[in-house]
């Protein structure tokens, strides 16, 4: 069962409450691949001999929107669009989907959307900061499997 928080921002003085339902499996794999292929494009010139993307994760992991600073924002939007879509407004116990087409008619205020967005990442990144469990290993490095070459 996916993992889900509520959240109460304050909008000018409005409390306004929120539920965050992280994404289902492969569609955060496919947003954090789209993500740390961004960061690390627009990072290339600061690297010799490529980009560490367990670096880049980490750094997305801990700096949320920040991480995305030089990525260009026709692209970083439909990331950020993601995880407004992550969130729904609790209103006297009616859910609304939150959409960029839809905020507007309850937030007024820009903060509150980058405080949403912020705590969208930060829940469905939490995988990067949580505690490995007892039954997984703690060598969290990714071993592929390559044939042997046929000499």
């Amino acid at each position: 069962m996916r993992k889900s928080i509520t959240v109460s921002i304050d909008d000018r003085g409005k409390q306004l409450q929120f539920k965050i339902t992280e994404m289902p499996a492969t569609k955060l794999e496919r947003w954090l691949t789209r993500a740390l292929l961004l960061i690390a494009a627009a990072n290339k010139g600061e690297a010799d001999g490529g980009v560490d993307l367990q670096a880049a994760a980490s750094h997305l992991a801990s700096q949320g929107m920040r991480a995305l600073a030089n990525v260009r924002y026709e692209d970083a939007e439909p990331l950020l669009e993601e995880m407004l879509n992550c969130c729904t407004r609790i209103d006297a116990g009616v859910d609304q989907k939150c959409t960029s087409d839809s905020v507007d008619g309850y937030i007024e205020d820009v903060q509150t959307l980058f405080k949403l967005r912020m705590e969208a990442m930060k829940l469905n990144l939490s995988f990067f900061t949580e505690s490995p469990s007892t039954s997984q290993s703690n060598d969290n490095t990714l071993k592929l499997k390559v044939p042997a070459s046929k000499a």
